[in-house]
């Protein structure tokens, strides 16, 4: 998940949701998809404390 921005690892979090809310995947798919999505939540708190919740330049 390298040089992915922010906004970008935002939308496949939410295609992920979109396709567990779905429930139209099996289960190995579902924990496959929901590794995925712990990755990039604990990939998008790390980048969003950054700061101390201020603004910077990257």
């Amino acid at each position: 998940m390298k040089d992915e921005t922010i906004a970008d690892k935002t939308e496949r979090l939410e295609q992920i949701i979109e396709q567990l809310e779905n429930g139209d995947v099996s289960l190995e798919r579902a924990n496959e998809l929901h590794a995925e999505g712990t990755e990039l939540i604990a990939e998008l708190e790390s980048e969003l404390a950054v700061g101390d919740g201020e603004v910077i330049d990257r």
